[in-house]
């Protein structure tokens, strides 16, 4: 076992010192304070913080070796685990209406375990799966492109959404809406006319059911600075800063490609097998899938 802990002369020293007072504090006043009362606002200076080279520093040098054979078993596993729960639901589950209650445990048993090609994808996307970079894009390429995802769109616009991790107006994904703006307002409005609890359940069933496909067709929950983007239509760009700038754009159409191939073959099985078949063992998997990953990403933001 390796530890990352990293080294005391590096560490912030919040817990040996008084936080800095609240700056502005009189902005938030008509605010509603959270279960931390305010705590999160409180943000020590800069100095207190590690710099990005002592934090890597930290970190044990075998963190960083890329071993290819080891990442293409894990995606041989988790591709065989997925597929395996298809064929298995095909012989032994009965495509009868009557066995919906079998069909959706299926759905999220596979949708659960076909996650794991998801987040294999993601490491291709991330330059952590291989050195080499022929054999790393086309694993991503091909996984995403199953789960109707544009492997390099998507790998662009997450890299963005690293770089600017929590930044109100050019953050990519999960940005907080901001009072007085559209978004902001609809929701406030939306929260005061049905109540908490109703808000919420209705904030669950969006992001959750439509969250994913709404990010990808339009930039949902994405920053003013790009306003409406678009992963598949690279020219789509309502904002002032370019989602897709430059080659980018060429990227974006190879990535269709994939995703047309893909919804070309469903297109095909369905209509051979019939529609409930390829919903029973595709979609009902795809959608807890991006349940999952819409899940998972919300709670970290």
């Amino acid at each position: 076992r390796t530890s990352l802990a990293v080294p005391r002369a590096v560490r912030p020293a919040v817990a040996r010192r008084a936080v800095a007072p609240r700056a502005a504090a009189v902005a938030y006043d008509d605010l509603v304070p959270s279960g931390l009362n305010g705590k999160a606002m409180e943000f020590p200076p800069k100095d207190e913080f590690p710099t990005r080279a002592e934090v890597l520093a930290s970190i044990p040098e075998e963190c960083f070796v890329k071993d290819t054979a080891r990442s293409l078993m894990y995606a041989a596993i988790s591709t065989a685990m997925t597929v395996g729960c298809g064929v298995l639901a095909y012989l032994y589950i009965p495509m009868q209406l009557a066995f919906w209650p079998v069909w959706l445990a299926y759905a999220a048993v596979t949708g659960t375990v076909a996650t794991g090609c998801w987040v294999i994808a993601h490491e291709c996307g991330h330059n952590a799966f291989s050195d080499n970079r022929a054999v790393q894009d086309t694993v991503g390429y091909i996984l995403h492109s199953l789960l109707l995802v544009p492997y390099f769109s998507w790998q662009r616009s997450h890299a963005v959404h690293h770089s600017r991790t929590n930044h109100l107006t050019e953050g990519e994904t999960h940005v907080p809406y901001v009072k007085g703006e559209t978004k902001g307002t609809m929701n406030l409005n939306l929260l005061a006319n049905i109540g908490e609890g109703p808000f919420a359940i209705v904030q669950l069933f969006a992001h959750l059911v439509f969250g994913w496909p709404a990010y990808l067709l339009t930039g949902a929950t994405g920053g003013s600075a790009r306003g409406v983007t678009n992963h598949f239509l690279p020219n789509v760009n309502t904002g002032p800063v370019e989602l897709f700038p430059g080659s980018w754009k060429g990227k974006v159409w190879k990535s269709d490609i994939g995703v047309v191939a893909v919804v070309a073959g469903l297109c095909y099985w369905a209509a051979n097998a019939g529609f409930a078949t390829v919903a029973a063992l595709y979609l009902g998997p795809y959608m807890f899938v991006n349940v999952w990953l819409v899940l998972y990403t919300w709670l970290q933001h």
